[in-house]
């Protein structure tokens, strides 16, 4: 069973992601994904984790906060909380790290097999 801050988590998670799909900022030109987001116990605050393929993370992140209060504002209006948490965006490039450790393993077998 779900707690209450799995709940909230995946919430917000899906309300950004579909709000950012509709709105298409202006500037951002890659594939951005909404990751997760890590709600405190308290639910003051939420760490938004996205990445992006095909751009720069730290552009889309500039663009992201510049959008942030028109994001908080939707959810705001949306959301039939009493305390919505306040955002912050961070890039999360575990994808990119995953890939360079999976070619390193991928040579370190070549070098192995000479």
């Amino acid at each position: 069973m779900k707690t209450r801050l799995d709940k909230v988590s995946s919430l917000l998670q899906r309300e950004i992601a579909e709000h950012i799909l509709t709105e298409r900022y202006e500037g951002i030109t890659g594939l951005i994904t909404i990751l997760k987001a890590d709600v405190t116990a308290d639910l003051e605050h939420a760490k938004v984790f996205f990445s992006v393929v095909g751009q720069d993370e730290t552009e889309v992140l500039k663009i992201l906060r510049q959008h942030i209060y028109e994001i908080q504002g939707v959810l705001y209006d949306k959301l039939t909380m009493r305390k919505v948490p306040r955002l912050a965006f961070v890039p999360d490039s575990s994808g990119e790290y995953a890939g360079h450790i999976s070619k390193l393993i991928k040579e370190i077998h070549k070098d192995g097999d000479k």
